[in-house]
């Protein structure tokens, strides 16, 4: 492919299927025209690489294009705690703004293309763009709100939790246009109990439990929601 024709292809702020799910959402087209010229894209990291370190210095916000990741922190033992999954169209990075030190890792859990907007260029932008300001503000919040969240379910039992997360990604895939009721889980049942505060072999039963009723069908990493109803009436029990 000649330069040029890759440059007419290329995949930009403007023609990205993720544009109202990321950064751009709220911008104007003008607006968009400038970040464009600043974000570094077709980033690739395999399976098991870091996006970024925990203890790294803050070097701006990533935004999933495609693919999944985890982001991890440790505790003073150095044992892995996964604060939170994300999926595409979603972002990384704020564990490092106030501080300008990443208190997370950013890991992939399979092959990731991410978008890349540097630290320098986040400046840049907030000093003459109040709606810029505003966006990472949200964004900011969102990932407040996520620890909010991840609080209130450990005053959860087991079933509970399993069935919110469920209920979570299908809720965050349908807002990407993706289905609601079919899809992979890109992470491990290990990864899933890390997460939820209980063991895997606990996530493993309560998965055979809900399929034994007739709640879900999993096969290998492909999840289908049969009764959507039911997941949520284990949310709706008394605490």
């Amino acid at each position: 492919m000649s330069n040029v024709l890759a440059a007419k292809t290329a995949v930009t702020c403007e023609s990205c299927n993720l544009d109202k799910l990321c950064i751009p959402k709220g911008l104007t087209r003008a607006d968009i025209g400038d970040l464009k010229l600043l974000v570094n894209r077709n980033n690739l990291r395999k399976k098991g690489e870091v996006i970024y370190h925990a203890g790294s210095p803050f070097r701006g916000i990533v935004a999933l294009r495609s693919g999944s990741a985890k982001l991890v922190s440790f505790d003073r033992d150095g044992n892995e705690i996964i604060i939170d999954f994300i999926l595409p169209g979603e972002l990384l990075g704020f564990d490092g703004v106030a501080s300008q030190i990443h208190n997370c890792s950013a890991v992939a859990l399979e092959t990731v293309n991410f978008c890349h907007l540097p630290s320098r260029q986040i400046e840049a932008l907030s000093v003459n763009n109040s709606a810029f300001q505003q966006i990472l503000l949200q964004r900011s919040c969102d990932q407040f709100d996520v620890q909010i969240q991840r609080l209130m379910l450990n005053r959860r039992t087991a079933e509970e939790r399993v069935a919110f997360f469920i209920l979570h990604i299908s809720e965050r895939l349908k807002a990407r246009g993706y289905s609601e009721s079919e899809f992979r889980l890109s992470m491990s049942r290990e990864d899933i109990g890390n997460h939820l505060g209980i063991a895997h072999e606990t996530v493993s039963r309560i998965v055979k439990s809900f399929q034994a009723i007739e709640i879900i069908d999993i096969k290998a990493k492909q999840l289908k929601i049969i009764d959507k109803k039911k997941l949520f009436s284990y949310l709706d029990k008394p605490n």
